[in-house]
């Protein structure tokens, strides 16, 4: 693997600004295309990056050339193999000579245009092509007919008398006169496992209607696999079996025809208590298996039933964890592109699926660019992709070790652990409070948010009676990011053991920088927690709250002023400035 791109921002004018038209080029700047780039702290649920670091979708060696102004040589193989497969594209599901004509002309106008400046990414480039083609083809689902095909060869091939009978039979199986029920218990796992991922690699399964015969499936099946990628995943389901984690995987969804042997290997993981995540592409993208394709492929939608399918591309946290939490069934999400696997585009849903996920599993060659590169991801990700027949390529990526992650348990103990706190505290006699404040919404404000929340704070605890007030700032860690804290606060407050929830007003602001010794700056003139779409989302909780405990008392601003800000910023402890006009 290359080293990390040396580029350091603030050195080279000229190299800082060709570093920007890179990313504008390319529409992967957050700054100027905030609606459709990860915000840095959504991104930051998937790439560990370290202070000021720049995170490129693409191999070290690529962004290295692109900004040393020397990949031409690079590019241009690579689009010309993007116009091979277009080209094929349309002469292969345009059927009227004239229009195959007209597009194809319009986008050789567009690909000519694309790749003058040698600055297009291949895969930002073909997207753009691909929705040009779709758009102007009117053809909703290009390579229906023929990736539904695949799929039902694949199913056919599942159910057939020679499958079952290689897939079932006892060879491979290691059973000596010490061995264990678990042994023998993780070995069959691993065996079933092993087989189908062999199998995925056989491409003549889903594009013929010959499949193998019986020999040769069943010496297909039993070939060993031997690096130490296998050891590793191996040990990782050792552990599953010990009982020592019940983790959650984010399945990465390959090509169609693979993704049938993908859902059988998904069923078996599941069967273990593993939780999985399947996430598929969100439009077009060749034969790579999207979202429309499980909902119109006869063959998906007959194997996914009974699955949770995530429409939402902006799911909340607390929604994901309760789709997960509220049965086995598969939770399956769209990634939010029509592209190789791209965290700077991917949707917020995807984004807290990669987050509350402990393995992620790629099935894409297509992905391989963007993930052998010297980036780290926050969480452990394996790259399994078919080679030849009987051959499977293995790339292991181990998250960061920097990596801070809060489990969905430790946030549920903490916050257990809170209400265990008060519901003591209410036994001897004492009312408990809720302070609802402004923690991150002011940018570059956060100290001084938690100085005023301290302030305030302290000055109501000398002053009120027999009341355990709950500061959320003395609850917070370094490492939790917004959807934590709100998971974990959503927790307690839904307990029912609040008997006062008061929200920061004008006047509390005023009062604290009065305490403080200080006049109120610009900034902070005017501000309570209706600025705040934390504390907005709160109040919807406060309500719904006191319509189960009538008694709970609301303090602070009135409701109708805590409708400005309904978008929660995604991982981040500020929020989205008010729309012009509010």
């Amino acid at each position: 693997m290359a080293e990390l791109v040396a580029y350091q921002r603030g050195l080279d004018p000229d190299q800082d600004a060709w570093v920007t038209n890179f990313f504008t080029e390319n529409h992967l700047a957050y700054e100027a295309f905030p609606d459709m780039v990860a915000s840095p702290e959504q991104l930051n649920f998937m790439v560990h990056l370290g202070y000021d670091q720049l995170y490129y979708p693409c191999s070290d060696v690529l962004f290295g050339a692109i900004i040393e102004k020397r990949a031409e040589t690079i590019l241009t193989s690579s689009y010309t193999r993007i116009w091979g497969r277009l080209e094929r594209l349309v002469r292969e599901v345009v059927v009227d000579a004239y229009k195959q004509q007209y597009l194809l002309s319009l986008l050789s106008i567009k690909y000519n245009h694309e790749i003058l400046h040698k600055v297009q990414l291949p895969g930002r480039l073909e997207k753009r092509l691909l929705g040009i083609f779709t758009n102007i083809s009117e053809i909703d689902r290009p390579l229906a007919g023929v990736k539904g095909e695949q799929n039902r060869r694949v199913a056919d091939f599942l159910a057939s008398a020679n499958f079952k009978e290689a897939f079932n039979s006892l060879e491979g199986l290691a059973i000596e006169q010490e061995t264990t029920l678990f042994d023998v218990d993780l070995q069959l796992h691993l065996l079933r496992l092993r087989r189908l991922l062999l199998l995925s690699s056989v491409r003549s399964i889903w594009q013929s209607d010959r499949p193998p015969e019986k020999e040769t499936l069943r010496a297909l099946m039993n070939q060993g696999i031997k690096n130490r990628e296998w050891d590793w995943l191996c040990n990782w389901l050792r552990e599953v079996l010990s009982g020592r984690r019940r983790p959650c995987i984010l399945w990465l969804a390959g090509r169609s025809g693979e993704i049938v042997f993908d859902l059988a290997i998904i069923k078996n993981l599941m069967k273990l208590g593993i939780k999985v995540i399947l996430a598929v592409k969100q439009g077009f993208y060749y034969h790579r298996v999207s979202f429309i394709d499980l909902l119109e492929d006869l063959t998906l939608d007959r194997l996914l039933e009974g699955a949770d399918l995530v429409c939402d591309a902006h799911i909340s946290k607390n929604e994901l964890l309760r789709r997960m939490d509220s049965s086995d069934r598969l939770v399956v999400v769209s990634d939010g592109t029509q592209e190789p696997f791209n965290p700077l585009l991917s949707s917020v849903t995807f984004a807290r699926a990669f987050k509350e996920a402990d393995l992620v599993v790629s099935r894409s060659p297509g992905c391989r660019e963007t993930i052998n590169n010297s980036f780290k991801f926050t969480r452990d990700l394996i790259s399994i992709i078919p080679g030849d027949d009987g051959q499977v390529d293995f790339l292991l990526k181990l998250h960061h070790p920097a990596t801070i992650r809060f489990p969905q348990s430790a946030l549920r103990r903490k916050a257990e652990e809170l209400v265990d706190m008060v519901k003591r505290e209410k036994e001897q006699g004492r009312k408990v409070m809720f302070y609802s404040a402004i923690v991150g919404s002011i940018p570059g404000q956060l100290q001084t948010a938690k100085d005023v929340l301290n302030v305030f704070i302290d000055y109501l605890r000398s002053s009120l009676h027999d009341v355990v007030i709950i500061n959320p700032a003395e609850h917070f860690e370094e490492g939790m990011d917004a959807d934590d804290i709100m998971y974990m606060w959503e927790i307690f407050q839904r307990s029912g053991n609040i008997d006062i929830w008061r929200f920061q007003s004008v006047a509390d602001v005023e009062k604290t920088f009065n305490l403080m010794e200080q006049k109120v700056p610009p900034e902070w003139s005017g501000k309570d927690a209706t600025y705040s779409t934390g504390c907005t989302k709160e109040m919807d909780i406060a309500i719904e709250m006191q319509r189960h405990y009538p008694e709970m008392q609301l303090i602070g601003p009135p409701l109708e002023k805590f409708q400005r800000r309904r978008e929660y910023g995604v991982g981040k402890l500020y929020d989205r400035i008010l729309a012009e006009g509010t």
